[in-house]
C-alpha cells in the first residue's frame, strides 16, 4: 500500500490499473482477478486512512479506462481534533516510550510524530531504561558542562536546553570545539554522558530554547546538514522542480541526476526519499547512506 502510495502520490498524470500493475505487479498476485481484488482493497485502505484518490475516465486511443492519482493538495495529516499541546505531549511521550506494535508505531505517525525501531543502532531509540536524559536535564538545571561521543568524536558541550520534535530530543548548547551553539540528537549519543563541575558556565541570557530548531517537520530546508541523491530519470524533472537547478551535483547521460539536499530533518529527508521508492539512491555522504540502508532493513524486517 506505501508503494502505491507513493507511485500514485509522485506520478506527473493518471495512471492506469494496466500501468500500475506494469509498475508493481510483483508486489500483486499473478491472477488477473486477484491483482484487480487486491489492488481495490488497498484503494479502500487507503481511502479510509483519508487518502484522497481520484478516478478519471480517460478518451482518445485509452478512451474508457480508468485512471488513477492522489488529489496532492488535499492529501495530509488525518484531524484528530488534538489540541498543539496534547500533540507535543504525544510526541515527547513517542520519543521515551518502546511502541512495540505496528498498529501503535502507525498511530504515531498519522498523529505527526516519529518512532524509531529498537535494535537499529544508527537511529536507537531513546527509551526510558536510559540516564542520557535524566542526566542532561541535571547538567542544564546545574549548569555544568557535559562530554559524550556523538559520530566517532568526544563532544565537550555547554549544555543550554532539551527540546523535542516529531518524536525525538534534541540537546542544544555551545560546542567548545567549533566555538559555536550546535543542536544534538540525544538518541546518536553513542555512550555515557560524563558531568563536569556545577556552575562551569553560564547560559546566554538571550537563549530562548523554542527557536533554536525548526519547528516543522516536513521543512527540510533549513538545515546546513545536506546528503547527495542519484534521482532517476523518470521523475528528475519533477524533483528539479522542487529543488530548483542549482541544486544539481551531476547530470548522466541516461537522465538521470546527483542533487545536494539538506537531510537534518531526518523526518522530512526520509519521507522525500522513500516517496520516490527505488528511483532515488544517497550516494554521499557515507554516514547517511548508512543510516537509509538501516531503514530499510527494518522496514524489510517488518514485512
Amino acid at each position: 500500500m506505501l508503494n502505491l502510495l507513493a507511485l500514485l502520490t509522485h506520478s506527473v498524470r493518471p495512471i492506469t490499473f494496466e500501468e500500475i500493475m506494469n509498475r508493481m505487479g510483483s508486489q500483486y498476485p499473478e491472477a488477473h482477478e486477484a491483482r484487480r481484488t487486491s489492488f481495490e482493497r488497498d484503494k479502500k485502505v487507503l481511502r479510509d486512512l483519508g487518502v484522497p484518490f481520484i478516478t478519471k475516465t480517460l478518451g482518445g486511443s485509452d478512451a474508457g479506462k480508468t485512471a488513477y492519482s492522489i488529489d496532492k493538495s488535499g492529501y495530509g495529516l488525518v484531524d484528530f481534533g488534538l489540541t498543539p499541546q496534547e500533540l507535543s505531549a504525544l510526541q515527547e511521550a513517542a520519543a521515551l516510550v518502546q511502541t512495540g506494535t505496528s498498529w501503535g508505531k502507525q498511530a504515531v505517525l498519522w498523529l505527526g510524530g516519529d518512532v524509531a525501531a529498537p535494535g537499529t543502532p544508527a537511529v536507537a531509540q531513546v527509551t526510558s531504561a536510559s540516564d542520557i536524559l535524566p542526566t542532561l536535564w541535571h547538567a542544564i538545571t546545574v549548569s555544568a558542562r557535559v562530554t559524550f561521543p556523538y559520530h566517532n568524536k568526544v563532544r565537550a558541550v555547554e549544555p543550554y536546553g532539551l527540546v523535542s520534535r516529531n518524536g525525538f530530543w534534541y540537546l542544544v548548547g555551545r560546542d567548545s570545539v567549533r566555538e559555536a551553539q550546535i543542536v544534538f540528537r540525544t538518541d546518536r549519543i553513542e555512550g555515557n554522558v560524563e558531568t563536569g563541575e556545577p556552575g562551569s558556565f553560564t547560559r546566554p541570557a538571550n537563549f530562548d530554547i523554542s527557536s533554536a530548531i525548526d519547528r516543522d517537520p516536513k521543512d527540510f530546508s533549513a538545515s546546513s546538514e545536506h546528503a547527495v541523491v542519484r534521482i532517476d530519470a523518470g521523475v528528475a524533472p519533477t524533483v528539479l522542480r522542487d529543488v530548483g537547478d542549482e541544486a544539481i551535483i551531476a547530470a548522466h547521460e541516461d537522465g538521470s541526476v546527483d542533487v545536494s539536499v539538506p537531510c537534518g530533518n531526518t523526518v522530512a529527508f526520509r519521507t522525500w526519499l522513500f516517496a520516490m521508492v527505488d528511483r532515488a539512491e544517497v550516494i554521499a555522504p557515507d554516514s547517511i547512506r548508512k543510516e537509509v540502508m538501516s531503514w530499510l532493513r527494518e522496514m524489510a524486517e517488518a514485512n
